[in-house]
C-alpha cells in the first residue's frame, strides 16, 4: 500500500477513534493518536506478517501494544482485517464487551495490557522461543515514554541486548507528555543513542508520523542483527488541531462541537 492511501486510512481513523470516544464517553485520544502512523505501518503496509485467516499460524509475527489505553485503535484496525466483527466492535465500553485495555481473548491480540512496564519482557519471551524453536517470525512492541522509567522494562532492555534478540524490534511512542507532566530528556533520553548501543540494541530515530521514515526503520529492523529500537519523535493529538501537545486529551473526551470539528480537520465528510 503506498503512503498516499496510508494517510487517507489515517484520516479515516483518527475521526472513527474520537467519534468512538464521544459515542461511548470513553477513551485516551492523545496517546492514541500519537502512535496511530506507526500501527496503521505495521498493519495496513504491512510490516506485520500476520493474517485474520491465520490468527494462530505459530510462525506469524507477534505484536504487543503495551500502551494498552491506546486500544481503541487497535480494535479499530482489527476490524478492518476481519479479526472482530461489527458486534464485537460496537460492544467497546460495555458490560462484558471490548474493555479500556487489551485483553488475550481477543482475536489479534497477543497479551494483555494494563499495568505498565511488563510488555518489553514479555515480547522478549516470544523472541526467544523463536530462537529456540527455530522458528523466523518477528516479535514487535509500542511502548509509551512515560513508560520507560520502569525497571522492568531496564531489565528487558539488558536481557534483550545480552542475549541479541535481533528478531525483535522495539518501538517507544516519544510523545512527551503523560498523564499529568511533560516528559523531559532524561534518564534514557538523555543520550538515547549511545545508552541504547552500549545495551546492545541498534538505535534509530524518526519522526513518528512521517510514513517513509517509520516504513524504512521498521523494514530495517527486519534484518539487523541486533534488536532495534525506534525512538518515534511523535505529537500528543497528531491531527487535531486542539488536542495536539494538549496534556488535557490524555483522557478527556470531546464534546458535539468538537468532534465536528475534528470531521472538518479531517476532511471526513457530513
Amino acid at each position: 500500500m503506498d503512503i498516499k492511501n496510508l494517510k487517507e486510512i489515517s484520516n479515516k481513523l483518527k475521526f472513527e477513534i474520537i467519534k468512538t470516544a464521544f459515542d461511548k464517553q470513553k477513551g485516551s485520544l492523545g496517546g492514541t493518536l500519537s502512535c496511530l502512523d506507526i500501527l496503521i505501518a505495521l498493519y495496513f503496509k504491512p510490516i506485520l506478517n500476520v493474517s485474520s485467516d491465520e490468527a494462530n499460524d505459530i510462525n506469524r509475527d507477534r505484536f504487543i501494544l503495551s500502551k494498552g489505553h491506546a486500544c481503541v485503535a487497535l480494535y479499530l484496525i482489527l476490524k478492518k482485517l476481519n479479526y472482530i466483527d461489527d458486534e464485537t466492535l460496537l460492544s467497546y465500553g460495555d458490560n462484558g464487551g471490548l474493555g479500556a485495555q487489551l485483553d488475550y481473548y481477543i482475536p489479534g491480540v497477543d497479551w494483555n495490557t494494563g499495568s505498565l512496564g511488563h510488555a518489553l519482557g514479555v515480547i522478549a519471551g516470544m523472541a526467544l522461543s523463536a530462537r529456540m524453536n527455530s522458528q523466523d517470525y518477528h516479535s514487535y512492541t509500542i511502548l509509551g515514554d512515560a513508560e520507560m522509567s520502569e525497571g522492568s522494562i531496564w531489565e528487558a532492555l539488558t536481557f534483550i541486548g545480552d542475549n541479541k534478540l535481533s528478531n525483535l524490534t522495539c518501538i517507544i511512542d516519544r510523545n512527551r507528555l503523560s498523564v499529568t507532566e511533560e516528559l523531559e530528556d532524561v534518564g534514557l533520553f538523555r543520550d538515547f543513542n549511545r545508552i541504547m548501543s552500549s545495551l546492545g540494541w541498534e538505535p534509530i530515530e524518526i519522526d513518528g508520523h512521517n510514513y517513509d521514515e517509520i516504513i524504512t526503520s521498521l523494514q530495517k529492523s527486519r534484518i539487523s542483527k541486533k534488536p532495534t529500537i525506534i525512538l518515534a519523535n511523535t505529537i500528543k493529538g497528531k491531527g487535531i488541531s486542539f488536542m495536539e501537545n494538549n496534556i488535557k486529551w490524555h483522557g478527556a473526551i470531546p464534546s458535539k462541537e468538537e468532534v465536528e470539528i475534528a470531521r472538518v480537520e479531517l476532511n471526513q465528510g457530513e
